[in-house]
C-alpha cells in the first residue's frame, strides 16, 4: 500500500463516536491541526458524503472510504480508523440503504485522479478475511500500521 500517504498519527483505534457527524467533525479537526487539510475540509466532506455516500458492505466487516475534491487537501493522506462501535453509515450509491460501519479509511489526494487505484486497492483487501483479522486483532498503532502498509497493491 502507499506509505508515503499513511501516518501513525492518523490512525486511531477503538475511537468513540456516536454517528458520522461527529466522526467527520473529530478527524477534519485533527487532520486540520496537523496541516493536512485546508479549513473547508469539514464542510466540504459532509456534503460529498451527502450527496455520494462511501459505505461499502463488505463481508464481514462493512467499510467507509470517504474523500473530498483536492482544492481541500495540503497534504496526501490515509487515515485509518477502527471504531470502538459501529457507526450508520449510507451505502455507496444509494441514498437509503444502511451499513454499521466500524472500519473507515478517509481519503486525501493532491489530483482528483489518484483515488481510483487507491480505492480498488482497498477494496481488494478490505475483502480479504487475513488482511481484516490483522485489523481486528491489532492492539497497538504500530501493529494497525504494519497492516495497513502490508497490504497488497491491486495487480492489473
Amino acid at each position: 500500500m502507499k506509505s508515503d500517504m499513511i501516518y501513525s498519527e492518523l490512525i486511531q483505534l477503538d475511537w468513540e463516536v456516536k454517528n458520522q457527524e461527529e466522526f467527520f467533525e473529530k478527524m477534519a479537526k485533527k487532520l486540520e491541526e496537523l496541516g493536512f487539510v485546508k479549513s473547508s475540509f469539514l464542510s466540504a466532506i459532509k456534503e460529498r458524503e451527502k450527496n455520494y455516500p462511501t459505505a461499502l458492505n463488505i463481508n464481514p466487516y462493512p467499510i467507509a472510504i470517504p474523500h473530498v475534491d483536492p482544492e481541500n487537501i495540503i497534504k496526501p493522506f490515509i487515515a485509518a480508523t477502527r471504531l470502538k462501535n459501529p457507526i450508520t453509515w449510507f451505502e455507496m450509491g444509494t441514498s437509503d440503504v444502511k451499513q454499521e460501519v466500524k472500519f473507515i479509511f478517509m481519503l486525501g489526494f493532491l489530483k482528483s485522479d489518484e483515488h481510483i487505484m487507491l480505492l480498488q486497492t482497498l477494496l481488494q483487501n478490505c475483502q480479504d478475511e487475513e488482511i481484516m483479522n490483522r485489523l481486528v486483532e491489532s492492539n497497538s498503532v504500530e501493529d494497525y500500521y504494519k497492516a495497513l502498509i502490508d497490504m497488497k497493491d491491486i495487480e492489473m
